[in-house]
């Protein structure tokens, strides 16, 4: 109940957020541009949420090919703006630097980027996958019983509106001939429609396998399902989706590696996955 409510506020979080940001931002600018006295409060208001919405507007429109744990820009002009709003205190940019600006930045860094996950029993390392269904870019069912005798790169991922998403795929795609060279498949699932997949096969512009998850049902017996996980204000892509995961199987179906991230903006690098490949097959 409690972990469904938390993922209820962080399905609230971030779109409203940031609109609320942008009207700050203008609403400090306003008063920087048009009031008599020029005010160090409003320049602070400014310096500590504007660069929150660059960032944030950069990450929701192009992918953020080099995600890291934590975000020094946002946070250190959140700092320097609390720094120079509290030299005049004015009530409403204090609030809104505090609030918005510091508040804001410390919540999305040390909140809301962290996945619920639970510990996970049946994705461990050694372990046998379990099988389930997933659906051809045709139609049709496949199950991943059907990839025995084969080695698979499995990739959940949450969709096409998700940046983070889109930078692991492009990371993949870049690293797709070295994969194909140690005899790898990348299957790469994901709960959004086939015609969502379709246009994000066509942008990578590499054969690599897309299936789709109808109603996360893989990702609810893996138990991998994250609930109320899309964003509000993020149409086309339901409420529910899956915590991202990267799975590698042997050619027996047997788990080599697993990466179960807490952290929606940290993704194994292509790089580690074919440095893991190359010690599992030396």
């Amino acid at each position: 109940m409690i972990k469904g409510l938390i993922s209820r506020l962080k399905r609230w979080y971030a779109i409203p957020y940031l609109f609320l940001c942008i009207a700050v931002s203008i609403q400090s600018i306003y008063h920087l541009l048009t009031d008599a006295v020029f005010s160090v409060s409003w320049l602070g208001a400014a310096v500590a949420v504007g660069p929150l919405v660059l960032f944030m507007s950069v990450v929701y429109s192009l992918p953020y090919t080099r995600v890291v744990r934590f975000i020094a820009l946002p946070v250190v002009m959140a700092l320097l703006g609390s720094v120079l709003t509290v030299i005049e205190m004015r009530p409403l940019p204090t609030f809104y630097t505090l609030f918005f600006g510091l508040g804001g930045v410390l919540v999305y860094v040390f909140w809301y980027t962290y996945l619920d996950r639970s510990d996970n029993v049946l994705l461990r390392k050694g372990a046998q996958l379990a099988d389930f269904t997933l659906t051809t870019m045709g139609g049709e069912s496949i199950s991943a019983s059907s990839f025995l005798g084969r080695k698979v790169l499995w990739v959940f991922f949450r969709g096409n509106w998700c940046p983070m998403c889109q930078a692991q795929l492009a990371d993949l795609a870049k690293q797709y001939d070295a994969l194909c060279e140690r005899g790898v498949e990348v299957v790469l699932i994901s709960p959004q429609s086939r015609a969502k997949s379709a246009e994000q096969q066509a942008r990578l512009g590499v054969p690599m396998q897309f299936y789709a998850d109808v109603d996360n049902q893989a990702a609810r017996s893996l138990g991998i399902v994250h609930r109320y996980g899309v964003p509000l204000g993020i149409l086309g892509y339901g409420q529910d989706t899956v915590l991202p995961t990267v799975l590698m199987t042997d050619e027996g179906g047997n788990i080599i590696y697993v990466d179960l991230t807490d952290n929606f903006r940290i993704r194994p690098r292509a790089e580690t996955l074919i440095d893991t490949l190359d010690q599992a097959w030396v």
